[in-house]
């Protein structure tokens, strides 16, 4: 055990420790490095201090000491004055805090994990873990962000219902985009609000309401993060994670800062420490369809660490860590006399009828009594009665008046000539509400007999003091008996008579209200009312009022504007084309071309033009030699796209001849086939009746006479190989007859083949015979060595039996039925057509050539060679892997090499008819072969046509193009056509000039919407997409829904992992539809292949190969590391109860068990249940499914029928409530795991068994277990390239080692082995001499005299059994010539390589880091059977071929989700060579292996569909195309058919205004005329489209100037830029197109103190803001565009307000509030009261009815850096719905997210290494962001520079700066230039 000295001093010192990181790479590579506070008293006043904390500056308009958040600009102000005023050094504020906190709560500011130590990352959350395992969102911190948010009122003494609203919005937008979660209140943390009785009372009400009218689940019951109650709460739901408040910065006022950072930080260790992982909650981000946040990924070595290190500090100080333990225990006082206070709740009850607000009236009316019953003097107890007379008259009005009526402009109290005292009105609106939490806390039994709806709705902070100042006001001036109304005033003396009767007080009537002297504040000159009106303009009074003008829109005249918006459009008031407006935007561009003489309207080269040919044909070098080179090089290409594709084909792989048909012939063989039909019908038909001919006869006796004679010569030759396999070993002869019985096959001799596969049976019942006595003991063990020669046993006498039944002879079939009963299954000779089980035929295969035996030794060998158990479980048991399928038989002329399914004919169906088809199948099922069916139909219909396959990732695209060359590239082509041809973002080649393109999503997109490419798409006769899920990723999706609208052809989408393929299926056949419309069937007619417009679903759901789980847990005490993994041991209880109801089953989808699977369950079942007769009849052996089968083997339906037997005989239990048995049977399931799991661990310890130290100590053993098991060859997943090199350089190094040891042992010298190697080296170097055709005639050295490899030494011959042994190399490939030829391709690697190292030991790694070249090496030596490992990121989960036998998991990361596992587990299990694939789980926390298992893949959703970058590029497409009325076809369809709004009709409304405020964007930045028709720089907008909206701002900055004020030569230079104008320009762009953003606490403080603990190396970390001219120019750019954007909600807005209705219930629970109109109140008060709280109304249209009640109007909503919480329900906002450019991003709370410098810094200082420690970049990531950043400075110079003159400063400043960041990317990047 260590001692205390170990422990570190610093959480620097142990994250430093390198028993916590053994590699300095990973957490750097991994997350996102984070600031850290010092351990100094100064460093973390610095870090944890907020300036909110003065008092003394509370805001003018509140009245309460209720604290509240500042704004970011009262924050800077306050702690200016702070610092200036109060000259506190840092030490004395630390000792001012130190009464909020208790002592233990200082070590937890010291000691926790500092900020740069807690590394995120952001992720997409819900993406993993929709449809699966709960997450837990922590009360607590919940509330904390809420109160927090930046648009709640909180400063007026609380405003709940907005509170509740924004609850309620949250957790209702998770729960849409299918969340599941728990919400958990420790009890213990009620103890940090004790300080402010407005939030105490929020948590009371939030806790209540949840419980009572929501139908999420709370847990209130858990005393602490540290107590058993949580452990055991973790455990029971295991949780993916737990959102988490990080408790920094920006907390609202009255929280005590220190308490707060050290409790949540206490909280986010022992939820880390407890094995789950979390999200912060203040960034959490939602869109239409995914949920983002930073996720902190538990690692359990670390934390064990951090907790030691923890509870060490606290055990030196004496103290306990608990959560209670880190707050003053200063908990607000109980009432005096609860049993009063309960008493005086019992008499309120009996009034409950006349409480019309149920729970809140009677805690209302107790809170009122119990504080007047407080000990005051006379003047203040005079005062608080009218306090609350007023605080009940508000709740009267909270009854009456609409969400509207209520949403009040606060007046100014300083202004007013009258008040309270404020102290004593803060007062008692603070005791109200701690009377509130007394009473709800101590009378909880309150909730369940009333009503508490209205409870959200407790109280409303600005109304009350609305109230106030109207009623203080009136009284003041003598009429308050006329203010309110005879009915308020009988409610009001209702509640006040209830108070009377309770209080011990002597109360006075409840009117008048006010009865004490009014305050008037003496020798001021306080304004009357008229002259307060006269003093606000009357715009200032409407914007204060939220009336505001709007922006006036532009007139507009387009076909595709009046036929897709024209009905809104003509609602819309428009400025006259001749306005001054108008012409200064539609002209803007011509004065920027007058001024710097640019042509910024000339049309730019696209995407396609501007990138690179690699083989451009028309390009070739004028120089001999040079030609040559280029023709050479295009030779070596052909070559290796040859071997390339033949490696993808596999051995034997023949290229199929195409041969154009001409149109008349294609009609000929439709005829000719549909003849052949036919005919074939009608021969068939005539067989059966007429006789045959003589001529018929003659045939059939000359076929008879030929198969006779074939049949003698193969018998003959089968007698000679009988004779010569006498003497042989039984594995030798078994060789020598399977390749006998090849040739059998092919002769077609079945008489032969028959006693081939006999003999093979006799010798394999000689090994079983040979195994059986040399292993003893019982044979029916599972773990007996002879059970795969048994298996093997039945499988030959089942392939007997299929193939050669018929031709079987008496004897024969009498010697199958021996070899199964010498097996102990006689019950299998049942299913076989033969004669019953005979002595002789049992004898002659158990004694064959031996005496008689006696009948009691006979007996003894059958149980010796018995596998002892019936024939039915031995299948399951041991044979599911070879069960046969049931498929068709009749052969498919169009399929010559297999005989496809059902399905796949109805994918070929499909292709011939012209049909569109959606195909959903696992991996490896053939759906693949659809597409070259279609590629070849269309190569053969003629020249013309294009097939393009649009692939996810650039290196699929090689893949398939490799495939297509080398299938079809016999075809011979036109001159200038080429078969196939590749268009990526990096290189092209022959892309418009080929029949089959091979692309990606963005690169097709691009052809499609370029105007000029209409003739190319009138060719496309079908586009095929591969992994079409991918429409719901992350990055780029929005293209693939696009693509899917765009294409004017028929398509074939393919994918494995779509949940909700038919509703995918529905959107598209409804976009068919309306392209059918379009078309017309005239223009139909012209088209040489008219397609089909139906879009076909096929899904076939069943793998080819089952998939076996095992996870790797090495233990001493057992031999078996494999641990299989049942796949019901994931589930629990409570997820099959929560499914029960689910249509889909309440099993998951794909949680399907093999036949050994399913019988282990009913062993299992059996066991809890023995005497269930249900149960009983689904034994294996009295199974009924099984015992009528008419076959000797069990089918694979059988067995899946048997599945869902058992599967539903489980839930049946469930139904009978049977849930303990239930519960027993998966905790069985998993009981043998687990044991072994915590063996593991302890044996290990300290090691943990999920961490780096782990995998890299256990790859070796891993691999060496799959080798003995012939589990090989294997793929091994992890997402960290870092790890992937260190793994495969561990495995060479300790094989390398662990051979030189073997050698040693065989006495086998270093010396004698580079004496060998030289010897083999001369051999082949003899070798390659005589293969020299110039050399061969004059060679000196003879064949004969040549050194042969056989004579070298023995040593040499030693050294490759020991290479064999030590190795992954097949026998026989470790030294041949293919081997040299891969190794060719990688020649500028040096030697000692990691990649050739492990080469050569048949062990390679994989990831989109690598280069074509060593990327392609690995995979065709995977496929050839060289390499038998391979280690890979994600790269090869996307339909790279590279199927194997097993795939390993190896270390947990946040990017392995339920989609990746699904396509990565896929590659396991290789159709035509394993019958069973096989996964393990190598370095994963359970938790997270249940979570992959169980979870379904998430549901197809869509996108939100425009954007304005999108739209210019319609309007583009639609006004320059060739063929406009294609483009406009093509771009309504776009329009029209989002998914998103798919069976939504009301959601076309908003897209129809979304895409007018885009045409009126485009037109305000000059980009569109008043035509709709592109100009200016709107060729340069849309080739950057990328990356809206830095990509309107970039054309902003150009037009405004701004660029052309900083790009300034050098003095002296007219083409030379200093390196600070270079720098400024990379940090104008790093702004603009490198945002990747830190987490909120991150901050330049926090950078200062890594700096000076020299955490960072070279990089700034945090990227500067913009020079003050460019940030300038883009606030106002964000002006012009809020405003507009404004106008376009309000228009919406008012638009679908007739449909959506006045905004009055709450999301989640539906509780209803009145609408304007629909309150009771009399007449005659609308006259007084009613009256002036119109006068002050506010007003909005866009604002969310219940954020209005936070004085938020449409104004103020426009300048919210928070729109989407505070925008109303039913109006649908995305947060990058406006174009506008945040300067600064803030989360919930208001903090700044400072962006990340990778750009800059890589610029500065190009250093890769330190990118990824310091920027905290991941490896793979830092590559592809820097690379993309480089590109945009590349495409932005390319397009300026055919915009603008070539002498222009911009220009020429861009070009210089394109070609020194190329040079620094190279730099860092260790890249070699092209020049």
């Amino acid at each position: 055990m260590a001692g205390r000295e170990e422990i570190p001093d610093s959480w620097e010192q142990l994250d430093g420790e390198p028993d916590i990181t053994n590699d300095p790479v990973e957490d750097s590579a991994a997350e996102v490095p984070d600031g850290e506070t010092p351990d100094t008293a100064d460093s973390s006043d610095d870090s944890y201090e907020d300036p909110e904390e003065e008092a003394s500056l509370r805001p003018n308009s509140a009245v309460f000491n209720s604290p509240r958040r500042l704004s970011s600009d009262e924050d800077d102000s306050v702690k200016d004055i702070a610092d200036s005023e109060s000259g506190e050094t840092d030490c004395e504020m630390e000792d001012e805090d130190d009464g909020e906190i208790s002592s233990a709560a200082k070590l937890c500011v010291k000691h926790l994990p500092a900020d740069n130590h807690i590394k995120p990352e952001w992720v997409s959350l819900l993406h993993d873990f929709v449809d699966s395992e709960l997450f837990i969102i922590d009360g607590d911190s919940l509330l904390l962000e809420l109160l927090s948010e930046v648009n709640l009122d909180w400063s007026s003494g609380g405003q709940y219902l907005h509170f509740i609203f924004l609850l309620e919005r949250f957790l209702h937008t998770f729960h849409q985009l299918g969340g599941i979660f728990h919400i958990v209140f420790l009890r213990d943390m009620h103890a940090l609000w004790t300080g402010c009785s407005s939030m105490m009372l929020a948590r009371e009400v939030m806790i209540l309401h949840l419980q009572q009218n929501t139908p999420y689940t709370v847990t209130t019951h858990i005393p602490s993060a540290d107590s058993p109650d949580w452990r055991e709460y973790l455990q029971k739901n295991r949780p993916a994670f737990v959102a988490i408040s990080d408790g920094n910065q920006n907390l609202p006022l009255g929280l005590p800062k220190k308490a707060v950072v050290s409790v949540f930080k206490t909280l986010l260790l022992h939820v880390l420490s407890g094995g789950v992982n979390c999200v912060f909650m203040s960034e959490i981000e939602h869109t239409a369809t995914k949920a983002f946040g930073f996720y902190l990924e538990c690692r359990p070595h670390k934390m064990r660490l951090w907790f030691e290190a923890y509870f060490s500090r606290y055990r030196e100080e004496g103290q306990h860590p608990s959560m209670l333990s880190v707050l003053q225990h200063n908990k607000t006082e109980d009432c005096k006399n609860k049993e009063q206070l309960r008493g005086k709740v019992m008499a309120v009850k009996q009034l409950g009828p006349s409480l019309p607000g149920g729970v809140r009236d009677v805690v209302t009316v107790l809170a009122c009594a119990q504080v007047l019953d407080q000990g005051l003097t006379t003047a203040d107890a005079q005062i608080t009665e009218d306090i609350v007379r007023l605080f009940l008259l508000h709740v009267v009005l909270l009854r009456h008046l609409s969400l509207k009526q209520r949403a009040q402009q606060l007046r100014d109290f300083n202004r007013a000539p009258f008040s309270f005292p404020d102290e004593l009105l803060s007062h008692v609106m603070d005791q109200v509400q701690v009377h509130m939490v007394d009473i709800l806390q101590e009378c909880g039994n309150l909730v369940g007999e009333m009503e508490t709806k209205f409870l959200c709705d407790i109280m409303d902070g600005r109304l009350f003091l609305q109230l106030s100042y109207l009623i203080l006001e009136a009284h003041s001036r003598g009429q308050q008996a006329s203010l309110l109304s005879e009915d308020l005033c009988c409610e009001l003396e209702d509640l006040w008579s209830i108070v009377t009767d309770i209080s011990q007080s002597d109360l006075g009537p409840a009117i008048p209200v006010i009865v004490s002297p009014v305050d008037r504040t003496e020798g001021k000159n306080h304004p009357t009312d008229q002259q307060e009106q006269n003093a606000h303009s009357v715009s200032d009074q409407l914007k204060a009022l939220g009336i505001n003008s709007r922006a006036a829109f532009f007139p507009v005249s387009n076909q595709l504007v009046d036929v897709f918006a024209g009905s809104v459009n003509k609602c819309l008031t428009h400025l006259d084309r001749t306005d001054r407006e108008v012409t200064a935007a539609i002209t803007e561009n011509q004065d920027f071309d007058e001024t710097y003489h640019w042509h910024s309207g000339k049309p730019l080269a696209d995407d396609y033009d501007n990138t690179k040919d690699n083989f451009n044909h028309e390009q070739l070098p004028t120089d001999k030699w040079e030609r040559m080179k280029v023709l050479k090089g295009k030779q070596k290409f052909s070559r290796h796209m040859q071997s390339y594709g033949e490696s993808l084909e596999g051995p034997g792989f023949q290229k199929v001849p195409i041969v154009v048909r001409q149109k008349s012939d294609q009609k000929q063989e439709e005829k000719e086939r549909k003849k052949k039909e036919r005919q074939e019908k009608a021969k068939t038909a005539k067989q059966k009746t007429v006789k045959k001919s003589n001529k018929d006869l003659i045939k059939e006796a000359h076929k008879k006479k030929e198969e006779e004679a074939k049949t003698s010569q193969m018998l003959q030759q089968w007698q000679t190989l009988k004779a010569s396999l006498k003497s042989s070993k039984a594995a030798k002869s078994i060789q020598e007859l399977e390749r006998f019985l090849e040739r059998c096959g092919r002769e077609q001799v079945p008489l032969v083949g028959t006693e081939v596969q006999i003999n093979i049976l006799q010798h394999k019942l000689d090994m079983w015979k040979v195994q059986c006595s040399k292993g003893g003991g019982d044979s029916g063990d599972s773990g007996h060595p002879n059970l795969k020669t048994a298996v093997d046993i039945v499988q030959t006498v089942s392939n007997i039996v299929d193939k050669y039944g018929q031709h079987l002879k008496p004897k024969q079939k009498q010697d199958l039925a021996g070899a199964l009963g010498l097996l102990g299954l006689s019950d299998m000779v049942g299913y076989m057509d033969a004669d019953m089980l005979s002595e002789g035929g049992e004898q002659s295969m158990l004694a064959e050539g031996s005496k008689t035996k006696t009948s009691k030794r006979k007996d003894e060998d059958m149980k010796k060679y018995s596998v002892q158990m019936s024939s039915n479980r031995f299948q399951l048991q041991h044979m599911g892997h070879l069960l046969k399928r049931e498929g068709r038989q009749d052969a498919d002329p169009r399929v010559q090499q297999f005989i496809p399914d059902t399905w796949q004919r109805e994918l070929l169906d499909a292709v011939d008819n012209n049909e569109s088809a959606l195909i959903v199948a696992p991996t490896s099922s053939g759906k693949t072969y659809a597409s070259y069916y279609c590629m070849e139909k269309v190569l053969r219909d003629g020249d013309d046509g294009v097939v393009v396959y649009v692939s996810p990732t650039k290196a699929l695209v090689n893949q398939v193009a490799a495939t297509v060359y080398a299938r079809f590239s016999n075809k011979t082509m036109p001159d200038g056509m080429s078969v196939y041809g590749v268009f990526t973002r990096d290189y092209r080649h022959n892309a418009l000039n080929c029949q089959i393109l091979v692309t990606v999503p963005q690169c097709l997109e691009i052809l499609l919407l370029a105007p000029h490419r209409q003739k190319w798409a009138q060719k496309l006769r079908y586009v095929i997409f591969d992994e079409v899920h991918c429409m719901g990723s992350e990055i780029g999706a929005e293209v693939w829904e696009h693509l899917l609208l765009l294409v004017p052809c028929p398509f074939l989408a393919l994918s494995a992992t779509i949940s909700n393929p038919h509703d995918l299926q529905s959107w598209l056949q409804s976009a068919k539809d309306f392209q059918k419309q379009s078309d017309g069937q005239a223009k139909q007619k012209k088209k040489a292949n008219p397609q089909l417009y139906n879009v076909r679903l096929v899904v076939y759901g069943e793998r080819y190969s089952d998939l076996e789980k095992y996870v790797y847990l090495p233990c001493s005490n057992s031999q078996d590391s494999l641990v299989p993994m049942h796949p019901y041991s994931v589930l629990t209880l409570k997820q099959l109860q929560d499914n029960f109801d689910n249509p889909e089953g309440a099993f998951p989808r794909d949680l399907t068990l093999s036949p050994r699977e399913a019988l282990q369950l009913y062993d299992t079942m059996a066991k809890v249940w023995p005497e269930r007769d249900s149960l009983k009849a689904l034994e294996a052996d009295a199974y009924r499914g099984f015992t009528t089968r008419d076959r000797l083997l069990i089918t694979k339906a059988q067995a899946r029928k048997y599945e869902a037997d058992l599967k539903r005989e489980l839930l049946t239990w469930l139904t009978e409530h049977q849930l303990e048995k239930v519960d027993c049977v998966l905790g069985m399931l998993n009981s043998h795991m687990v044991m072994q799991q915590s063996t593991c661990a302890q044996e290990l310890k300290p090691v943990d068994i999920t961490s780096r130290v782990f995998l890299k100590d256990q790859i070796v053993e891993l691999l060496g277990k799959l080798k003995q098991e012939d589990k090989l060859p294997a793929l091994v997943f992890t997402f960290d390239r870092g790890l992937i090199k260190d793994l495969v350089d561990i495995v060479d190094v300790t094989l390398s080692e662990m051979q030189m040891e073997t050698l040693k042992n065989m006495g086998v010298t270093q010396s004698s082995i580079k004496k060998d190697r030289a010897m083999i080296r001369k051999v082949e170097k003899g070798k390659k001499r005589v293969r020299d055709k110039e050399q061969r005639a004059s060679n000196i050295l003879e064949a004969k005299d040549m050194p042969d490899a056989e004579r070298v030494n023995q040593d040499s011959a030693n050294w490759r059994l020991a290479f064999l042994k030590h190795s992954f190399v097949s026998e026989g490939l470790h030294s041949s010539e293919e081997l040299e030829k891969y190794k060719k391709r990688i020649f500028y690697l040096p030697d000692d390589h990691p990649l050739k190292r492990g080469l050569r030991r048949g062990i390679g790694y994989h990831h989109a880091g690598m280069n074509a070249k060593e990327r392609q090496a690995v995979e065709t030596m995977f496929r050839n059977k060289h390499l038998k490992v391979v280690c890979a990121t994600a790269t090869l989960a996307l339909g790279i071929h590279m199927p194997c036998k097993t795939v390993v998991f190896a270390g947990d990361s946040v990017y392995l989700d339920a989609l990746e596992y699904r396509q990565m587990s896929g590659r396991a299990g290789r159709r035509g060579f394993d019958p069973v694939g096989n996964v393990v789980f190598f370095g994963l926390p359970r938790p997270k292996v249940n979570r992959l298992l169980a979870a379904n893949v998430p549901r197809l959703t869509g996108n939100y569909p425009l954007t304005s970058s999108l739209v210019l590029r319609i309007m583009l497409l639609t006004t320059r195309a060739d063929d406009k009325t294609d483009a406009f076809n093509k771009a309504l369809n776009l329009l029209k058919h989002p998914f998103l709004s798919h069976d939504k009709p009301h959601f076309q409304d908003q897209l129809q205004h979304h895409f007018l405020f885009s045409v009126q964007f485009l037109m305000r930045q000059g980009l569109l005329d008043l035509e709709g028709t592109p100009q200016g720089m709107a060729g340069l907008a849309s080739h950057l489209h990328y990356h809206e909206p830095s990509n309107f701002v970039l054309v902003w900055l150009l037009q405004k100037g701004i660029l052309h004020q900083i790009c300034v030569p050098k003095h002296g230079s007219s083409t030379d830029f200093s390196d600070e104008v270079l720098r400024q320009l990379v940090l104008i762009l790093a702004n603009l197109f490198g945002r990747l953003y830190l987490p909120a606490y991150i901050t330049p403080e926090t950078v200062k103190g890594m700096q000076r603990r020299r955490e960072l190396s070279q990089s700034k970390l945090i990227l500067e803001d913009l020079p003050d001219v460019v940030s300038s120019s883009i606030k106002e750019y964000n002006q012009q565009t809020r405003k507009l954007f404004h106008s376009y909600l309000c228009t919406v807005a008012e638009a679908l307000a007739p449909q959506l209705g006045q905004e009055t219930s709450l999301p989640a629970s539906q509780i209803e509030f009145l609408s304007p109109g629909t309150g009771d109140l009399p007449s005659d008060s609308s006259q007084t009261l009613l009256a002036k709280l119109q006068q002050s109304q506010i007003h909005y249209s866009v604002v969310s009815a219940f954020a209005g009640l936070s004085g938020l109007n449409d104004d103020k909503l426009q300048e919210s850096n928070n729109m989407f919480e505070s925008v109303r329900q039913g109006l649908y906002m995305d947060r990058n719905s406006a174009p506008t450019f945040p300067l600064e991003k803030h989360d919930r709370r208001g903090r700044r997210q400072y962006l990340n410098s990778y750009a800059l810094d890589c610029f500065k200082h190009q250093s890769y290494d330190a990118i990824i420690k310091d920027n905290g970049l991941r490896t793979g990531f830092a590559f592809q962001a820097l690379k993309d950043f480089k590109m945009t400075i590349k495409s932005i110079y390319t397009a300026l520079e055919q915009l603008g003159p070539e002498e222009d400063n911009v220009v020429r400043a861009f070009r210089q700066l394109a070609e020194q960041y190329e040079e620094a990317f190279n730099k860092a990047f260790n890249i070699k230039s092209e020049t």
